[in-house]
C-alpha cells in the first residue's frame, strides 16, 4: 500500500478503549487499511476547466450573501486608520474619567506650603498639598525617596493610609 494512512501502534493508541481484544482491534485496523486502500486505487475522472470553473461559481453564489452584524461590525474594526482614531478618542476620554480631579497647575497658590521636603542622611520625604491632590484617594500621602548608602541607587515609593489609617500602603514608584 502507498498511503499507509495510520501505524497500527498509532490506530491502537488512538481507539485503546474501544476494542475489547487485541483480535478486534488488529481487525478492525486491517478494516481500516483496505477501505483506503480501496480509494487509493479508485479512478478519479479529470475535470475539465469549464467544469471546474462551474462547480466555483455555484459554491460561490450558493454561499449566504447576508453577514451578521458581528462580521460586519468586526470588518468595520479591521481598517487599520480607523482603529488608532478609535484609540486614540477611547484613550482621551478614559484620561478625562480618571484624570476628573486632577491637580490645577495653572490655579493659583494658596497660604499652604504647596511641597514640604525632610531630608534625612539618606532619605527624603515629599508632602504637601501637591502630592494630596496628586493622590487623593490616599489619606496621609508621602513619597520618599530613598539610599541603602552613598553609593547605592535611589528608590523611591509612596507611603499613604486607607480606610482611617487602618490600611498602609507601600508602592513602588
Amino acid at each position: 500500500m502507498k498511503n499507509q494512512r495510520l501505524s497500527l501502534e498509532e490506530f491502537e493508541e488512538l481507539f485503546h478503549d474501544s476494542f475489547e481484544s487485541q483480535e478486534e482491534l488488529l481487525s478492525e485496523y486491517n478494516s481500516f487499511l483496505s477501505t483506503f486502500e480501496r480509494l487509493d486505487q479508485a479512478a478519479v475522472p479529470e475535470l475539465s476547466s469549464r467544469r471546474k470553473a462551474q462547480i466555483f461559481k455555484q459554491s460561490w453564489q450558493g454561499r449566504p450573501q447576508e453577514s451578521s452584524w458581528f462580521l460586519i461590525l468586526l470588518d468595520f474594526f479591521r481598517k487599520p486608520a480607523l482603529t488608532f482614531a478609535i484609540g486614540i478618542v477611547t484613550g482621551c476620554i478614559l484620561m478625562s474619567v480618571v484624570m476628573n480631579d486632577s491637580i490645577d497647575l495653572a490655579g493659583t497658590a494658596s497660604a499652604d506650603e504647596l511641597l514640604e521636603v525632610e531630608h534625612t542622611r539618606y532619605s527624603q520625604t515629599y508632602k504637601g498639598k501637591i502630592i494630596d491632590d496628586f493622590y487623593s484617594e490616599f489619606e496621609n500621602p508621602e513619597i520618599v525617596v530613598e539610599k541603602a548608602g552613598e553609593t547605592a541607587p535611589e528608590q523611591r515609593t509612596f507611603h499613604g493610609t486607607l480606610d482611617n489609617g487602618e490600611i498602609y500602603v507601600v508602592w513602588n514608584l
